[in-house]
């Protein structure tokens, strides 16, 4: 009997055991990653389908993009009689362009239900390219699974209709793009289109050149850059040839100021500081000097290189065949660090900016070395931050300590690391 009783312990231990090991299979290794992400996808086009048809649709911007839109379709050219209900139009033509299509497709706007399942398919577009470079760079499905969590986040997509979602479209296919030397030199092209939807795109352009120099030399670098400036000259064309100085001095307005009411993250510094010259300028410098950590010192590491190698490399006359094939985890570790050193610096950041890098943060998490239930803390902070409206005193400051964290422990990561010379 007892020899029996020991017998179904010892089989129950090892059941036990066994559903843990599976467990952990599933959480943390990338042999179901494939079924993992249709089934995150399969979920997300049905939640968010039934958020659009259960959950009131908030007016925040929509009207206005077609208003102004509206004002170029009738003839104007002119960027500083292009209006809406919120103000003035303040984004490149590619805008225009886009929300013009939009525009048509949707009633002149008025069909906000179909509008709402356009952005429906680019939301699943978005996560589905996400996921794709996801399993190339193998994040653990553990952090996969919070692509799917943000409330913010469909509510930016689905229920306000904002154009970042548009812009960050873009940006993801260029980096996707880049894990390829067969189609890197496409990779300017959709940077660029998404600048020409919205600036916030910019702030991947240092990463951008970074990789272009280090997998193509001087020339794929001096190429994509001709590409990035034609393209937008060349989707500008109808307003640079009639009111060039508007066009740029609105489309391109780098000294906007920024209403303290809608700030994120920086509530809890007051209005003085906020509005004041200084910290503008801090901030400018924080930016820059972050970046030239990066791209001086630990960009370089990833590939076991320095940057005097890299730039000497990248000088030489000698014409590459083929770029140099480019892992997906530097690609996206250069590019997603440099705009998160953007994010952190920010003057301001408003309520749907959060779809400039919430797609980047399981990977950014992975990376940063960080325990898990630390990584999952930092997270769950980011994202009861962009939850709160209006921004508290408390959430600001909390959403500055867990972006700080995180890129403390990246950037640590990165210089202490050993890089892999193997591109996969």
């Amino acid at each position: 009997m007892v020899a029996r009783k020991g017998r179904r312990m010892r089989a129950d231990i090892s059941l036990s055991r066994q559903a843990r090991d599976f467990m952990a299979e599933i959480l943390f290794t990338q042999r179901f990653y494939s079924a993992i992400a249709v089934l995150l996808i399969v979920f997300e086009t049905v939640a968010t389908f039934t958020i659009i048809r259960r959950v009131n649709y908030t007016e925040i911007d929509w009207k206005a993009y077609m208003q102004e839109v509206a004002g170029v379709i009738s003839g104007e050219r002119n960027y500083t009689k292009l209006q809406g209900a919120t103000g003035p139009l303040v984004y490149p033509a590619g805008f225009v362009w886009i929300f013009g299509l939009l525009w048509q497709v949707t009633d002149r706007g008025k069909d906000i239900r179909l509008a709402q399942y356009v952005f429906l398919g680019i939301y699943v577009a978005t996560q589905a390219l996400v996921l794709l470079m996801y399993k190339r760079a193998r994040i653990p499905p553990v952090l996969v699974g919070l692509l799917v969590m943000s409330r913010r986040l469909h509510s930016i997509y689905v229920l306000r209709l904002f154009n970042d979602c548009v812009a960050t479209a873009f940006a993801y296919m260029a980096i996707f793009a880049m894990c390829n030397r067969r189609s890197i030199q496409w990779s300017g092209l959709l940077l660029s289109a998404g600048i020409a939807v919205k600036m916030n795109v910019i702030l991947m352009l240092p990463g951008a050149a970074f990789l272009w120099w280090r997998a193509g030399s001087w020339r794929l670098a001096l190429t994509q850059a001709a590409v990035v400036v034609g393209s937008q000259v060349a989707v500008a064309v109808p307003f640079l040839l009639t009111y060039p100085v508007e066009y740029v001095t609105r489309a391109f307005d780098l000294g906007r100021q920024f209403d303290f009411k809608w700030t994120v993250n920086w509530r809890f510094i007051g209005a003085p500081v906020f509005y004041s010259s200084q910290w503008a300028l801090a901030l400018v410098a924080a930016h820059a000097v972050l970046l030239a950590m990066l791209g001086l010192i630990l960009w370089p590491k990833l590939s076991a290189s320095t940057a005097w190698s890299i730039l000497k490399s990248g000088c030489s006359t000698r014409r590459r065949r083929t770029p140099t094939m480019l892992s997906t985890e530097e690609v996206l570790l250069v590019m997603f660090s440099a705009n998160f050193v953007g994010i952190v610096c920010a003057r301001s950041l408003h309520y749907q900016f959060y779809a400039w890098y919430f797609h980047t943060l399981p990977f950014l998490l992975h990376v940063s070395r960080l325990t898990l239930p630390l990584q999952l803390s930092v997270w769950v902070a980011i994202e009861y931050a962009w939850n709160i409206y209006p921004s508290t005193t408390f959430s600001s400051a909390l959403l500055a300590v867990a972006h700080t964290t995180l890129l403390a422990a990246i950037m640590w990561a990165m210089a202490s690391q050993k890089p892999k010379r193997k591109a996969q």
